[in-house]
């Protein structure tokens, strides 16, 4: 297994950096977000009216399961990350994100930290994560 790699069901990253990299027997994964292979962002609705719809628990499901994707790719899983930090660009999502993120992370999970930021990489991008797991090498 090398020590980056990108899957074509993934979104690539919008610079050069790799998804993850490992570092002896720890991964450090890039900051993951919801954006989707064709640059869309999941959980966006744009409406008839020009107004936009932004779903933080739409958008955190995805980012998890971005996450679950780019560790497997590494050979690990949720269960071995160790520290999550997450990015919000509102904290009023604090609580659906926190519900969505409960369902994927038990209280004895990863330590993790969360912070409100004044924007992301694209608009419609409104919570992204980046994780540290640790698995040993085969």
């Amino acid at each position: 297994m090398s020590d980056s790699a990108t899957l074509s069901t993934r979104a690539q990253p919008l610079g050069k950096y790799p998804p993850f990299k490992r570092v002896g027997d720890f991964i450090y994964l890039s900051g993951i977000s919801a954006r989707m292979p064709d640059g869309s962002i999941a959980g966006t609705t744009r409406h008839a009216d020009g107004s936009v719809t932004r779903d933080v628990e739409v958008q955190t499901r995805v980012v998890i399961e971005n996450v679950r994707a780019t560790l497997a790719e590494a050979g690990a899983d949720l269960a071995d990350c160790v520290d999550i930090l997450v990015f919000l660009t509102d904290m009023q999502d604090f609580p659906k994100y926190n519900a969505v993120y409960g369902e994927y992370f038990e209280a004895g999970g990863p330590a993790r930290t969360t912070v409100a930021v004044s924007a992301l990489p694209r608009p419609d991008m409104v919570v992204e994560m980046k994780a540290v797991a640790w698995r040993p090498r085969p």
